[in-house]
């Protein structure tokens, strides 16, 4: 008959009496202090390896009232704006010893409120939430729970945060266009009502459309294109309309890829006979057939910078509450100027 196993917890006392140190020395080697002499260091980590110890993180979280764990809510991974973003934070707070706990909402404000009384329950000791669109009771449970928390890709003037203003930064990209003489204009966008960064970025557009006597056409204005397919197929019905723009402006640099790829299967020059813009400067968008005009935005310095926040509200309580981050318009081959009729 097979022994049963051993199901006994190791505990601090089993791994302080194989390592030869007391139980106030492993505890400070568990947690990471720098005055520990290297050898019972090693002597330590030596115990824990060979028992099997592992940290019962609910207990010190009992103890401390700290989890050591971060939550982040984000709209989706399947884009690089917060892929890249997460993995400077992740990065950022796995420094100071924090563990990063992620979810997903998909662009619904419910499942986001839904993750984040999630999140909540598991104890995290700060948040990070993308753009200033939010469920309101979100609001009302961040303020029973008291903890850090700051939105990141928006400026809200009432509550942390650290992005860039998107309204400036469509407007720049419009104001290329328009000094390359285009007057006929259609955007690509997959715009949710909770994401309030593509709402103001078409917001600057019609602001500066307005502001140059003109106006975008209804039948110009996709906004619930989200793949690049999606942006393929939209292209295609703009390219058939009443009004074929010459300037196309897409919410991302995936968008913007679609509707080159729509605009080639039709025969059209880029961009001797439309031009076309993304968002973001994705790895990939210089390296394309016709490399894309784009906004940049150092999304990893968001990333660096949420979680420069929060460290700093759980440190020491002293924070800058707002952070501006200045897209870069890059001018590349997929604009040029408007074709003469």
């Amino acid at each position: 008959m097979a022994d049963k196993p051993n199901t006994t917890r190791v505990s601090l006392e089993d791994v302080a009496r194989l390592s030869g140190v007391s139980t106030a020395t492993v505890s400070r080697v568990l947690n990471g202090s720098a005055t520990v002499r290297e050898s019972r260091r090693e002597a330590v980590e030596r115990a824990c390896k060979e028992l099997g110890y592992v940290i019962n993180r609910a207990a010190r979280t009992l103890a401390s009232r700290k989890s050591m764990t971060i939550g982040a809510v984000v709209p989706t991974l399947a884009i690089e704006t917060f892929s890249r973003s997460i993995d400077a934070f992740q990065k950022m707070i796995h420094q100071q010893g924090y563990t990063l706990l992620l979810a997903n909402s998909g662009f619904d404000m419910d499942i986001e409120l839904n993750e984040v009384n999630k999140l909540l329950e598991y104890g995290v000791d700060a948040l990070m939430l993308v753009g200033h669109t939010h469920h309101p009771r979100l609001w009302e449970r961040l303020e029973q729970q008291q903890i850090p928390y700051i939105q990141a890709f928006s400026i809200d003037q009432h509550r942390p945060s650290v992005g860039y203003d998107s309204i400036l930064a469509s407007r720049q990209l419009l104001q290329h266009l328009l000094d390359l003489q285009h007057r006929n204009f259609a955007v690509i966008f997959g715009s949710p009502p909770s994401n309030d960064r593509l709402s103001e970025r078409l917001e600057g557009i019609r602001q500066g459309l307005q502001d140059a006597g003109l106006s975008l056409d209804p039948e110009n204005c996709v906004d619930n294109a989200f793949t690049m397919n999606e942006a393929r197929q939209a292209m295609f019905r703009l390219l058939d309309g009443p009004r074929p723009p010459t300037a196309v402006i897409c919410g991302n640099d995936l968008l913007a890829f679609g509707a080159m790829r729509a605009a080639r299967e039709r025969y059209l020059r880029i961009p001797n006979d439309i031009s076309i813009t993304g968002f973001n400067d994705y790895e990939y968008a210089e390296h394309l057939e016709h490399p894309l005009t784009t906004m940049r935005v150092d999304l990893a310095e968001i990333g660096r910078l949420a979680a420069e926040y929060l460290l700093s509200s759980l440190q020491d309580g002293h924070t800058q509450p707002l952070t501006s981050v200045t897209p870069q318009l890059i001018i590349r081959g997929s604009t040029g100027s408007a074709p003469q009729k």
